[in-house]
């Protein structure tokens, strides 16, 4: 048996597998290069994981950082910036995105407060 699954005295195990609360989780950080991506990653995670820079592209690889509640988790994950691609480097990145999107629980959508939403932030 499952640590949290009890069997009720009829051996619904159905009723018992709605009493689990659900407690951790994926979620990843989705948005063009350069809106601080990596930076809400590192200040959610509380230590530096991931690399930032001012240069677009910096982050070639996902990144996970464990974000942990009194009860629960959170597994961030951190992805290159979603571009229109001019190189096969830049058409992988993106493919390495959409990848990690269908992976997750929760996709956070980062937009630089400064600049108005544009058509690249509407297409994702």
């Amino acid at each position: 048996m499952l640590p949290g699954w009890r069997v009720s005295r009829h051996g619904d195990l159905q009723q018992a597998a709605r009493r689990v609360t659900f407690r951790s989780g994926f979620a990843c950080l989705l948005g063009r290069p350069n809106t601080g991506k990596s930076t809400l990653t590192n200040a959610l995670v509380g230590t530096k994981v991931a690399i930032m820079s001012d240069r677009p592209q910096t982050t070639r690889h996902t990144i996970r950082g464990i974000v942990n509640g009194p009860d629960s988790q959170l597994v961030l994950v951190d992805t290159p910036g979603f571009h229109r691609p001019r190189t096969l480097l830049g058409q992988r990145l993106n493919d390495l995105v959409i990848e990690t999107v269908s992976e997750v629980d929760v996709v956070v959508l980062c937009i630089p407060a400064d600049q108005k939403v544009g058509p690249g932030d509407r297409f994702m």
